[in-house]
């Protein structure tokens, strides 16, 4: 498979993913609005709900500039390198988000071992997709340094 094809199917998927998104968050903040009498606890939620969101959306942004150096036949560069990592970092902020929210459960009385076992299945989540990305990133940035020393040396 050429490498614009498969840049064009990986797009494809990250706009799937994106559309997806938009379903699920904005499905979520909409059954908040439905159960208003809930009071401020719910909004939290969809505060914390948003958070993510924003942190999904720039790791798709940055996926979507790996598959575009993907269709450019320049898969192993820095620029992918550093949006790999770029994605890392958003993964930690992921795990500082669920993290302040079992502080902000537990903070509200509402903390019970369902909820932390849910939360703590996030934080480590979030913590392989930042250990991948991390890996993925040093893996690009060594397959490029190969690739520039063999340009070199012909």
């Amino acid at each position: 498979m050429k490498q614009t094809k498969i840049s064009y199917w990986l797009k494809g998927m990250t706009i799937l993913l994106a559309v997806m998104g938009i379903f699920f968050f904005g499905a979520l903040t909409a059954y908040a609005f439905q159960l208003k009498a809930q009071g401020n606890v719910l909004w939290g939620w969809v505060g914390f709900s948003w958070y993510i969101a924003v942190l999904c959306y720039l790791i798709l942004f940055e996926f979507w500039r790996v598959c575009t150096q993907i269709g450019k036949d320049n898969s192993f560069s820095l620029e992918n390198a550093k949006y790999f990592h770029h994605m890392g970092l958003y993964g930690i902020g992921g795990i500082l988000g669920f993290a302040a929210r079992m502080i902000w459960v537990a903070a509200v009385g509402k903390a019970d071992i369902y909820k932390i076992v849910f939360v703590i299945g996030e934080i480590l989540i979030a913590a392989i997709f930042t250990i991948l990305c991390e890996c993925l990133s040093r893996l690009v940035q060594y397959a490029y340094d190969v690739k520039r020393e063999n340009e070199l040396t012909i």
